[in-house]
């Protein structure tokens, strides 16, 4: 199993087990009729759902701000080397041994680095050529990773309405079949759990939010850096005059 692989599922089962407990602690405390919020969140067929999609993307959240990182897509030292590599002159030698160098690097730098020296036969334009479009399909790979991210925030609240109209059409129908003698303590707590799945829906969907939009300026940097420092090291082989 992969090491991202372990990380997402040691974070999904942290995130699962407070609220496993917290089920078997209501469940254990025997049958009353006492209505509490807990209550009416896990009677909620739609705020089960809503919990799946809590745990799946801040668990799919914090796996990507432990992965997407600067130092890991933009690694300090690379362009530097290859600096040196091409500061004395452009020799087969030195585009060998830095092609060496990012063989094998699975950072954003180092993937467009070696797009660009691989086409060095073609020329200086398709060395440039070459380095935007793996820049591109780098950004357009890390940003399809957070994009779950924006997916599960949109539907939370989506489904938190749904939840919200179901009880309330449950609410007025009571209130029609009743002929009008309904407790309004009871009406008054199905239309209030009627209206917590909505409020779940919102409490899920901000810190989402908050993490797509964290780790898209994130991304847009590391792929920002790596383009000016890519530039830099392709600067030795533009044609002089």
């Amino acid at each position: 199993m992969s090491r991202p692989l372990r990380t997402f599922l040691s974070v999904a089962l942290l995130s699962i087990v407070p609220v496993a407990l917290a089920v078997a602690q209501e469940g254990s405390g025997g049958a009353h009729e006492h209505v509490s919020l807990f209550n009416i969140i896990v009677s909620s067929p739609v705020a089960w759902v809503l919990i799946a999609i809590s745990v799946a993307g801040m668990a799919m959240g914090i796996h990507r701000l432990i992965t997407i990182k600067r130092d890991q897509l933009v690694p300090d030292g690379l362009a530097d080397d290859l600096h040196n590599i091409f500061a004395e002159g452009i020799s087969d030698e030195g585009v060998e041994d830095a092609l060496n160098m990012v063989a094998g690097d699975e950072s954003i730098l180092g993937q467009v680095f070696a797009a660009a020296l691989d086409k060095r036969e073609f020329g200086f334009s398709s060395m440039q050529e070459a380095a935007e479009s793996v820049g591109n399909a780098e950004h357009n790979k890390y940003m399809a990773q957070i994009s779950w991210l924006s997916l599960l925030a949109a539907i939370g609240p989506m489904l938190g309405l749904l939840g919200t109209v179901v009880g309330m059409i449950g609410a007025f129908m009571k209130m029609a079949t009743s002929g009008g003698n309904v407790d309004p303590a009871m009406l008054a707590n199905d239309i209030g759990g009627a209206m917590i799945t909505t409020a779940i829906g919102l409490i899920i969907a901000i810190p989402m939010m908050f993490l797509f939009f964290l780790l898209r300026a994130r991304i847009n940097a590391c792929v920002l850096d790596a383009t000016v420092l890519t530039n830099e090291v392709l600067d030795y082989f533009r044609p002089q005059g």
